[in-house]
């Protein structure tokens, strides 16, 4: 073997190594996010809920305090009425603050439900590479039944893949038209 055969050899080696590891940490990380982005969505979610209430709660309950602390003005009863309004003012900040926490958690839910399509996406389209090769493997053993079983397969993966796609693309879309307003 001549030494630039030698050196080419050992240099497509390295680079199917390299490959080989790089497809096992795009695997490895779309099994975390695909595991871990619907559970984080629903906690989001939860959490978006959770601080809605508290806003609309809050809210209520400093404009009720305003109105009283009017009332407590208006009958001569000002160190109450100025304690009802620091009640309404801690009210009305509640409340801006569980709104602020509330649009957190909708952006934090919009982008782990767009992660979880992704990564649902992804193992479609992995699975249907899978199922390709197979089809193929098939084909060559001369196993004509299995090659179509695996081939329809594929084309199912191809498509649920593809419909995946359109998700995440409207969802990008969607996204996007929020943040021009």
């Amino acid at each position: 073997m001549s030494f630039f055969s030698s050196i080419g050899k050992k240099v497509g080696e390295g680079f199917n190594s390299l490959g080989t590891k790089a497809s096992n940490v795009v695997k490895k990380g779309v099994k975390v996010v695909s595991e871990d982005a619907g559970k984080i969505a629903d906690v989001a979610g939860s959490v978006k809920g959770a601080a809605d209430a508290v806003a609309s709660v809050s809210g209520a309950i400093g404009s009720g305090a305003a109105f009283l602390a009017g009332g407590a003005a208006l009958v001569g009863a000002e160190p109450i009425a100025a304690g009802l309004l620091g009640v309404s003012a801690a009210g009305k900040g509640v409340q801006g603050l569980a709104e602020g926490v509330s649009s957190v958690a909708g952006k934090v839910e919009t982008a782990a439900r767009t992660a979880d399509t992704a990564a649902k996406t992804a193992k479609k389209g992995m699975s249907a590479m899978k199922h390709g090769e197979a089809a193929i493997d098939s084909m060559r053993r001369g196993d004509l039944r299995g090659a179509m079983d695996e081939g329809k397969t594929a084309i199912a993966d191809v498509k649920a893949a593809e419909a995946g796609a359109k998700s995440i693309k409207k969802q990008i879309e969607r996204n996007k038209k929020k943040k021009t307003k």
